[in-house]
């Protein structure tokens, strides 16, 4: 058995649960400062109960979508993954990638957002793609949808409804 009969077998067994496991990871990263920097920097608002409750709020879901991917090995069942993760996974590295920059300063999540999330979308995107259990257009879909999905997340829960601080972001 070659290299890539060995990824698609494994691909809903095992690999899949790499975005659950790198998520949690990531909340690590984020819990030790995000709240303060989100007041700070980004003149927002999230205390760190409610970082918690969204979080694990966020990881139930994941969990539940991997789960399903997981268990029913379809693309029907992959494709809700791909649009959850697009939006916390991939564009949270654009989120962090875009913060650390643009605000100069160290953007908490910063580092498992680079090493661990951009990775492992392109690697399991690339997979997905390859075996086609998941389409091209779909895949472009996700990556739409998510970046709405992050821009909302943000948006409702850092900013709270309000008037987004477009001036602060550009």
């Amino acid at each position: 058995m070659n290299f890539a009969e060995k990824e698609r077998e494994s691909f809903y067994s095992r690999l899949i649960w790499l975005f659950p496991a790198i998520f949690f990871f990531h909340v690590i990263e984020e819990s030790l400062g995000f709240a303060r920097w989100v007041q700070e920097i980004l003149e927002g608002q999230i205390d760190i109960s409610a970082f918690y409750i969204n979080n694990a709020g966020f990881m139930v879901v994941l969990l539940g979508l991997t789960a399903l991917a997981s268990r029913k090995k379809t693309m029907w069942a992959t494709v809700p993954l791909f649009f959850w993760v697009s939006g916390q996974q991939f564009w949270n590295f654009i989120f962090h990638m875009y913060t650390q920059f643009h605000f100069r300063h160290y953007s908490p999540g910063y580092f498992t957002a680079l090493f661990l999330y951009f990775p492992v979308f392109l690697y399991l995107s690339y997979i997905a793609l390859r075996e086609r259990f998941l389409s091209g257009g779909f895949l472009f879909a996700a990556l739409v949808a998510g970046a709405f999905g992050m821009w909302f997340t943000i948006w409702a829960g850092l900013y709270h409804f309000g008037s987004f601080p477009w001036a602060r972001w550009v």
